[in-house]
């Protein structure tokens, strides 16, 4: 299907249509094109290693999704080892979650810009076609079909890729990372079950059954240390739609009915595109999360903490229930895992039980060239590099090493399976700042199918832990998607970039002010009205277009 996308428009898209010249970005590519190709052609080898004739050094800027590996890449021992037999050395400009938003838009707006954008979703689909537009991102297309035999061929065994990193005027500026694992839901709701078990409590099935729960475990303090907090996730983690749903609360949203989302937009199983922040039951699951915050059952601290903060009250063993990607491996101290559990989907007032089904595999915004870039075609023959069949493995999950690894490596050769693999896990007494990797882990844009993912490495234990969340909620999955990838022109880019940031900023402070201070039923007329003044009406429509046009009506 041509022309899928995943859309968040920002004040960054704002600032680029209102400031940029369309036709000066186009002529000054035309004019460096020249430049750029004699340039190549004295440094290039068409084929086979060291990719340059002489030392090249290529400046790359991305997000570091992952606040506790943090570490220069070049530095690496699979950079340095990649440097070697390519002759290109990247210098990294990596910057961390919180404020990558901030500093690419700094980059992008005074031209001090990267030779690449690299690292997964370091770029919305929104940014890529305003930026791809502009001239600032140069397309790609003909560079992959002489320069990349490797990404092209993997490409071809997924018919949904190209599409899928194609801007609406059929251009691809971008491309996006790959990895076939077939998960089917983000989020899981986890509990201490032996506080459950401590009080005399059975696992809660319905809202009110939580809310009692949540009660003990404050009165009762489970926890034992005087400072239990029965209920704590983020508020906000990220405006990502392939990130949000990890550790925050959609999920109390779905009892009331409400499939809910950064957007607000969700396809029922009806097919019908709906607004869920003006359903009633919207305004009900507020309601009910104001009467756990007021009754201090929900952490104070959500709408400030962050990841680190959280994960240091969940090892203190203070937190009762909170929300994360899986249970193992993940923010519960790898010796307490076995205290805590999932909590089934909740039913509702009126007998709602689901949970969010997710689309995901394509990690979109992961690599793309600026007209800055001097020696595209070596970004390109870098690129294809680091899409071989080992050099894939090892950039997306650690670096081999048969002789000389340290307990510190990503990937270990595997005790159980000779001649493969394995994902190290980190000694419980190791803090994750002082344990370095061998290798950028998980951020780059390969393209990883099933096959290849099986031919080098034993079961990823990550993998195994999400494959026990996706198991136990997939059940209970809503029909589609809450990330759907939506297909939009670009003048309806344009148009939601008018309308989705300030919509959705005044519903999120709503939201949170109701949460903290209540109100939610007294003010929910006038909530609706502010709505309208909006242009809610337009807003959905838009949504409801795109998906005529996915479903080829």
């Amino acid at each position: 299907m041509k022309g899928k996308r995943f859309v968040r428009m920002t004040a960054f898209a704002l600032a680029m249509f209102a400031c940029l010249s369309m036709a000066a970005c186009r002529r000054g590519n035309k004019e460096s094109s020249k430049t750029t190709q004699t340039q190549d052609s004295a440094v290039l080898n068409p084929a086979g290693l060291p990719i340059v004739k002489s030392p090249v050094t290529l400046h790359f800027a991305g997000i570091q999704m992952n606040s506790t590996r943090v570490g220069r890449w070049d530095e690496s021992d699979l950079m340095k080892d990649t440097e070697a037999k390519t002759g290109v050395k990247i210098v990294w400009d990596t910057v961390p979650q919180s404020s990558w938003k901030e500093k690419k838009n700094l980059m992008i707006a005074s031209r001090e810009l990267p030779d690449a954008f690299m690292a997964n979703m370091s770029l919305s689909m929104d940014e890529i076609t305003v930026l791809g537009a502009e001239g600032v991102l140069i397309p790609l297309e003909g560079l992959i079909d002489k320069y990349a035999p490797n990404i092209k061929a993997l490409m071809k065994e997924y018919p949904t890729y190209e599409p899928s990193v194609k801007s609406p005027d059929g251009r691809t500026y971008a491309l996006a990372g790959l990895e076939e694992l077939g998960f089917d839901s983000f989020s899981a709701a986890i509990i201490r079950k032996d506080w459950l078990d401590k009080l005399g409590l059975k696992m809660p099935a319905t809202t009110e059954e939580f809310y009692q729960v949540l009660k003990a475990f404050k009165d009762r303090d489970a926890s034992g240390t005087g400072r239990t907090i029965p209920f704590s996730f983020l508020y906000k983690e990220s405006q990502m739609i392939n990130r949000e749903v990890k550790r925050e609360f959609e999920w109390i949203f779905l009892p009331f009915g409400v499939a809910d989302n950064p957007y607000h937009i969700f396809i029922e199983d009806n097919g019908e595109v709906v607004f869920t922040a003006s359903q009633s039951g919207f305004r009900d699951a507020i309601q009910y999360l104001h009467r756990l915050y007021s009754e201090g059952l929900i952490d104070v601290e959500i709408f400030t903490q962050d990841r680190t903060l959280l994960t240091n009250k969940i090892r203190q063993n203070n937190v009762g229930v909170y929300t994360d990607y899986r249970l193992k491996l993940s923010m519960a101290a790898p010796e307490a895992e076995s205290l805590y559990t999932f909590v089934p989907p909740l039913k509702g007032p009126k007998g709602d039980q689901r949970w969010l089904r997710a689309q995901i595999g394509i990690s979109e915004g992961a690599f793309a060239i600026t007209s800055a870039c001097k020696y595209p075609e070596v970004a390109m023959r870098w690129m294809d590099y680091i899409n071989q069949e080992e050099q894939n493995i090892q950039y997306s999950y650690g670096m081999f090493k048969p002789a000389g690894w340290t307990a510190n490596e990503a990937l270990v050769p595997s005790q159980a399976i000779p001649g493969k693999w394995e994902v190290n896990t980190r000694p419980s007494s190791v803090q994750p700042n002082d344990w370095p990797f061998s290798s950028p882990v998980s951020v780059m844009p390969t393209i990883s199918p099933r096959r290849l993912i099986d031919k080098f490495l034993a079961e990823k234990g990550s993998n195994i832990a999400k494959n026990e969340v996706c198991d136990f909620y997939r059940p209970y999955l809503t029909k589609n998607p809450y990330n759907y990838p939506w297909r939009f022109t670009l003048e309806e880019l344009e148009e939601l970039a008018l309308l989705q940031t300030d919509l959705t900023n005044y519903i999120d402070k709503t939201q949170a002010k109701w949460m903290a201070d209540g109100g939610a039923e007294r003010e929910w007329d006038t909530y609706l009205q502010e709505l309208k003044k909006y242009n809610l009406d337009r807003y959905l429509e838009l949504y409801k277009n795109a998906y005529k046009r996915a479903q080829g009506k």
